[in-house]
């Protein structure tokens, strides 16, 4: 029988109340074809001069950005892993290489950002196809769980980086980062984790990475012109990205379950867009702890004795990520989460809201869970980074 929307068609001019809004867009007029606004190409270098002696536990292992880096797309540590001499790699071994990263500028630091959760809280907005193929890529994934040698890419969290936020795969980009800073050029200090730290028990080690690390620079090719506007930026650059600022000090026991644990801030600073509540597995050795996260049965916070947001119940828990758009790939399941800006797992680089808790001299937070856990707390903050006009890089809570 022949179709016949006539009727359906008619209907059209008799439903003005929800027709009568603005146009949004036409959906059978193509796009315009724009462009965009400066043409790149990025390129690979690879320095491995002064890393010679990194190795598994070393503490604020340092090296500056060399000179002839200019504009930097993106930074890594390549660590050409060993095979072990028995068991297997955790999956996603480069999540657990470093412990944690510092920036300084001119001697002093600009912010400290730790490594797995920065990880872990990217992979987390990653579809499961795009989680799997990036963990093939850089960080050592492989289906089946083996000790053989692998080549690991660790993002280094420069300001810039999109592994320092939630943004996945982005058809804006990320933005540079100018490495010209002259006199003041920009410091890494690496804390790294033990070598027990990526196997599959405590006992095995990875063996040395001695001669065995390079830093592996992608850097952003233009133009002349524009690669000597892009590449100094000294009294101009200015982001705004994330802190994350840990509240707990270290992982804490939770022995009772379904007992309401508390935790007290005097005297809080900063815009906080959320709270994380990570909580693993109640193991003895923390080099066993994945980012395999267990959610809170409830999650509160209250200001100076007024309840400011109360997730009494599972269902309330779970519907706060769900709301708030965190809907993560299998193997990296949500941590708690309360949430102070809106839709917050997806708007990078976008001001959506958030609690700044200087208004209160004392935030408490309350939490319980259905099974012995350890668990940290960690504010999620903006923080706004800069360079001044002598190459001196500074972050600042807004």
């Amino acid at each position: 029988m022949a179709e016949n929307p006539q009727n359906i068609i008619r209907s059209w001019n008799v439903q003005t109340n929800f027709a009568g809004g603005p146009v949004t867009y036409n959906k059978l007029v193509p796009p315009p074809y724009g462009r965009i606004m400066w043409n790149y190409i990025q390129t690979w270098r690879e320095v491995s001069a002064g890393l010679g002696d990194l190795d598994w536990g070393s503490k604020y292992f340092s090296f500056y950005l060399p000179k002839a880096v200019r504009i930097l797309g993106a930074m890594y540590l390549r660590i050409r892993l060993p095979a072990l001499p028995s068991g297997t790699y955790k999956p996603y071994p480069a999540i657990y290489a470093i412990k944690e990263i510092r920036l300084l500028s001119g001697g002093k630091e600009v912010y400290t950002a730790p490594y797995t959760m920065f990880l872990a809280d990217h992979m987390q907005s990653l579809t499961e196809h795009c989680a799997k193929e990036f963990g093939k890529t850089y960080l050592g994934y492989e289906e089946v769980a083996s000790l053989d040698a692998r080549d690991i890419m660790c993002p280094i969290l420069l300001p810039n980086s999109a592994y320092a936020d939630r943004a996945g795969p982005s058809d804006r980009g990320h933005g540079i980062f100018p490495a010209v800073m002259e006199n003041n050029r920009l410091e890494i200090q690496l804390v790294m984790n033990d070598a027990n730290f990526l196997t599959s028990a405590t006992a095995i080690d990875v063996p040395s990475i001695k001669g065995r690390c390079s830093y592996m620079f992608h850097e952003v090719q233009t133009s002349s012109d524009k690669q000597a506007i892009l590449q100094d930026k000294r009294g101009l650059y200015s982001i705004v990205n994330r802190r994350f600022t840990e509240l707990t000090s270290g992982w804490t026991e939770y022995d009772t379950a379904n007992a309401v644990a508390t935790w007290n801030i005097n005297q809080p600073q900063g815009i906080v867009t959320e709270t994380m509540l990570l909580a693993v597995a109640d193991d003895a050795a923390e080099d066993r702890h994945t980012v395999t996260y267990i959610k809170p049965t409830s999650f509160k916070i209250i200001a100076d004795s007024i309840v400011q947001k109360d997730l009494n119940t599972q269902n309330k828990v779970d519907a706060e990520l769900w709301t708030n758009g965190f809907c993560p790939p299998p193997d990296f399941p949500n941590c708690g989460r309360l949430c102070f800006a809106a839709h917050v797992a997806s708007t990078p680089h976008t001001y959506s809201g958030g609690y700044n808790q200087q208004l209160a001299s004392n935030i408490q937070y309350e939490f319980t869970f259905d099974q012995a856990v350890r668990y940290k707390l960690v504010a999620v903050q903006l923080q706004r980074v800069e360079i001044d006009a002598a190459g001196q890089m500074t972050a600042s809570l807004e």
